[in-house]
């Protein structure tokens, strides 16, 4: 992700976070706002990724109990 330069507004600079690739837009604020979006954005994705790992193995070992018992 990259921050870019949107417009200076009522005297502020705004900037933008754009997911690489898309060119979506995903935030758009002051510099040090920008800079904690992508702070609180990388550690969702990795409670997400941690969370997502622990399901799939949960769902593993029901499968291999499951098995086990039939």
């Amino acid at each position: 992700m990259e921050i870019r330069f949107e417009c200076i507004f009522e005297g502020k600079h705004l900037f933008q976070v754009i997911r690489e690739g898309t060119g979506i837009a995903l935030f758009t604020g002051t510099s040090a706002q920008c800079e904690r979006f992508l702070e609180v954005y990388e550690e969702k994705v990795l409670k997400a990724r941690y969370r997502d790992r622990k399901s799939l193995k949960r769902l593993q070992d029901q499968r291999a109990a499951q098995a086990a018992q039939g």
